[in-house]
């Protein structure tokens, strides 16, 4: 019965911490799949007016494309647009939410592959699109879609498809069904002064991204200032000094979910700040298992006490016994691993809803969180167990023998600590929980002073 305990209530706290530990990995690998993610960079631009900083990560058309052609440093660019708009095939038509304008090599960019199609060819040619699987069997069921067309758009403008990818990765800040090839719009006069593409750079291997923001503002100067004086009709000193806050910066592609809030995203972001909250709470957890383990073992000293005076009396020193005592907790905490595996199996559907997140048990099943579980196991076991080996074997075999056990006051002090660090955990988490449950129920049913039912919305 002990062990069930102890092995049950360390195979919970477990597959908590290694839920949220799987959800804070996924978190801080966004946009990693990309295979030169590190050297990527999206083209943001700050404004400064009434005293705030207005951030847009969309820029203008000609920006990319100028930025590579004045820097060295610069080894590509790729350009995207979201959009929506009806789709038909035949009599089928639905409309799309998650459709993209984007260049030729966009797919090359981000390492995207397909699963029919080349990616180097696939959206060069005006009018192409490449689709997802999902989007494929939507419209063509089990027939190969590649060379057939799509009908988008009120102005039935005919697109031809060209590939066929899986989908884009899970974490990633950006999420499309089709993307559509950029070469069909022909501008004939890019302009640099207005928002529109989300633009990203790719730099050389050795590339500073900062000395090379530094060098942005030559071409405000060079570019935006002629097209702020050309457009508002002014003198060229009134466009300097209205453009004077206008700054091009650049932001690191994997750190776009976790860091960048602006309203203006492709997808709703994540936050840092939930990073380190789940971070820590995750710790706390595990905290909270290895003290109750180590509650649970000492609280088991008493019927263990002869065991040890037999043990010293015949030889043993206290060194053998603080390894066995280790070697059994650490026993007991691969037990419980093996339990929280199973629970995390069960548990992983309703997480991934809580979480809105698509993990899978795959993500589990690779050498690298096999060693880390592996490590969890004997560091867990090693905490957990570290005060109650060196506890028993203190144990004087005479007094034991006799049946007195003496217990100095150090030794109380820290079991009173322990016990009451483990409630006080508790309590604190039950009450945040109640609370975030409680205002989360309030935003959800709070009366808005009209009958929300049956009332629609239409988008321009």
């Amino acid at each position: 019965a002990f062990s069930l305990i102890n092995i049950v209530g360390l195979a919970i706290g477990l597959a908590c911490f290694i839920l949220i530990a799987v959800f804070v990995y996924d978190e801080l690998n966004y946009d990693t799949y990309a295979a030169h993610a590190k050297n990527i960079y999206r083209v943001q631009i700050n404004v400064t007016g009434n005293g705030d900083v207005a951030v847009y990560p969309n820029v203008d058309f000609a920006v990319g494309e100028g930025m590579k052609n004045a820097f060295p440093e610069i080894k590509n660019f790729t350009r995207l647009n979201r959009a929506s708009d009806f789709v038909k095939y035949k009599d089928t038509q639905f409309k799309e939410n998650n459709l993209a304008f984007a260049d030729p090599n966009f797919l090359q960019f981000f390492s995207i592959p397909l699963v029919e199609g080349n990616p180097a060819e696939a959206l060069v040619q005006p009018n192409s699109v490449v689709i997802s699987k999902a989007l494929a069997k939507k419209y063509f069921g089990d027939a190969d879609p590649v060379g057939k067309t799509l009908v988008v758009g009120l102005r039935n403008a005919v697109y031809k498809i060209t590939g066929i990818f899986d989908k884009i990765p899970d974490n990633s800040h950006f999420h499309f069904e089709a993307i559509l090839s950029k070469t069909t719009f022909r501008i004939a006069h890019p302009t640099w002064s207005n928002i529109g593409d989300f633009t990203y750079l790719e730099l050389n291997e050795h590339a500073d991204a900062k000395k090379l923001q530094a060098k942005f503002p030559q071409l405000v100067a060079k570019y935006v200032v002629p097209e702020v004086q050309h457009d508002m009709g002014v003198s060229l000193a009134e466009a300097q000094k209205s453009v004077s806050t206008f700054v091009f910066t650049l932001q690191l592609l994997t750190e776009i979910h976790l860091y960048s809030h602006t309203k203006y995203e492709i997808e709703p972001n994540g936050d840092i700040q939930y990073v380190y909250i789940f971070s820590a709470l995750a710790l706390f957890i595990l905290l909270l298992a290895c003290v109750n383990f180590t509650n649970l073992s000492i609280a088991r000293s008493v019927k263990r006490a002869k065991e040890v005076g037999v043990r010293k009396a015949m030889g043993s020193a206290r060194f053998q016994l603080v390894k066995q005592f280790l070697s059994e907790s650490v026993l007991m905490s691969f037990c419980a691993m093996l339990l929280a595996l199973v629970l995390i199996v069960v548990l992983l559907p309703f997480f991934n809803q809580l979480a809105s997140k698509q993990l899978s048990f795959d993500h589990l099943l690779n050498y690298k969180f096999i060693l880390a579980m592996l490590l969890l196991v004997f560091m867990v076991g090693i905490v957990a167990g570290i005060y109650p080996s060196f506890f028993l074997s203190s144990f004087n075999p005479i007094k034991v023998l006799k049946g007195s056990i003496g217990t100095g006051k150090n030794q109380s002090l820290l079991r009173s600590s322990l016990i009451v660090f483990q409630f006080f955990v508790s309590t604190a988490l039950i009450c945040s929980t109640i609370i975030v449950y409680q205002q989360l129920n309030y935003m959800q049913n709070k009366k808005l002073g009209y009958d929300k039912e049956q009332v629609l919305f239409l988008p321009d």
